[in-house]
């Protein structure tokens, strides 16, 4: 039998990744990136904290608690 000497599919795959720069190790990034990265880290969980939010407390409807008579 022969031996497989070529890389398999993976193999090529990573390699292409490697090669367009999608490496995916933090210490190849530039300030610049990594404020960037945070920013939209920081965008995200705003959105998302706001969305519970609104999820927990729909916009019209209201508790009876929180609303007041304006017939003074």
């Amino acid at each position: 039998m022969s031996e497989h000497t070529e890389p398999g599919p993976d193999a090529v795959r990573a390699g292409r990744a490697q090669r367009a720069g999608h490496q995916g190790r933090r210490e190849d990034l530039t300030t610049h990136q990594m404020r960037t990265i945070g920013q939209r880290r920081a965008d995200a969980e705003e959105k998302l904290a706001r969305r519970l939010k609104e999820g927990r407390h729909p916009a019209g409807v209201h508790s009876p608690a929180v609303e007041r008579s304006t017939d003074d």
